[in-house]
Order: C-alpha cells, then structure tokens, then sequence
C-alpha cells in the first residue's frame, strides 16, 4: 500500500490513484504490445491510430483530438519516427504546416494494432463488470461535472452554506 492509500485524507488524493492506474495499463500495455510483435510505445498508441485513421494529419491536430498539450504530442511523434513508423512531410497546400503519415511499416503496425485493440476493448469490459463499474463511463461523468463545476467551486460553494447555515460560527456538536 501507498502512503496516500492509508492516509487520513486518502479519499482527496484521487489523481494520484488514476496516475498509478494509468502507469499500471501503460506498463502493462507495453508487455502486451511487445508480446504482438508490435513496436508502438504503449502511450503512443492513440498517435498511431490517429494517424493510420486519417491518412494524413498534423500534430496540431492530434493534441487537439486528444485533448493533450501539443508538445507532449511532438515528443511522442518524435519517438514514432524514430522508430520509422510514422514521417513527417510538408502539407502540399501549406508549406509551413507539417504533416505526419504512415510509413509502409508504420501501416503494418497500424493494422495490427487495431486488430489487437478489438481485443484490449473486450479485456476491458470484462475488467468492468468484474470489478462492477465502467470505469471509462465513471471517468468520463467525473470528467463532465468537474468541467460544469470546478474543485474550488466546489469547496467555495460549500463554504458558503456552511456561513448560511451557522452565520454566527458557532461550535456545533
């Protein structure tokens, strides 16, 4: 157990306990990947899918697509051309955009990725009902009311009702 699993307090740390999650499916991603013959960084593999999908796309695009920051997208893309998956070449409409494609190995990849994540989609939902929560579902609602009202909001907002409901601060018991 980690520190913050046994803390007081550990119901607060819910970020911390998605990381390890997301650092567990990615590690774990990267076993699988390499026991398919398949080169893709495991959080790289969303880049790869993107791109064998569209054909032809920029990293702008991507991070918008994704929802990540464009640097950590360009890293990412970086790694996948060096491993001669993808390449980077001028948008023939405009010079100054780049765009990434996939190389005839990259395409292979590609194709046997999204083959092998029909199966990771299904091992998912197996997870799910094991455990008795989507967990994709539940992130995706927290995901929503957090957007509609923020943490601090949130806290503000009980702030407030605790002044209206005990103007005088008073110790209640």
């Amino acid at each position: 157990m980690a520190y913050l699993d046994t803390h007081p307090l550990h119901g607060a740390f819910i970020s911390s306990k998605f990381t390890r999650l997301t650092d567990v499916i990615a590690s774990q991603g990267e076993d699988m990947l390499r026991d398919a013959n398949i080169d893709v960084p495991s959080r790289a593999v969303s880049i790869v899918l993107l791109v064998g999908e569209h054909g032809e796309i920029s990293a702008a695009d991507i991070a918008n697509w994704l929802e990540q920051p464009h640097q950590l997208v360009t890293q990412r893309t970086d790694v996948l051309i060096e491993l001669g998956l993808i390449k980077r070449r001028s948008d023939p409409h405009d010079g100054r955009r780049k765009i990434l494609v996939l190389t005839a190995n990259g395409t292979d990849q590609f194709t046997r990725l999204t083959e092998l994540m029909v199966q990771v989609a299904d091992v998912f939902a197996a997870l799910f009902e094991e455990i008795e929560c989507d967990l994709a579902a539940m992130a995706m609602r927290a995901i929503e009311a957090l957007e509609r009202s923020p943490i601090l909001e949130r806290i503000n907002s009980r702030r407030s009702s605790r002044i209206v409901n005990n103007p005088d601060n008073l110790e209640i018991s």
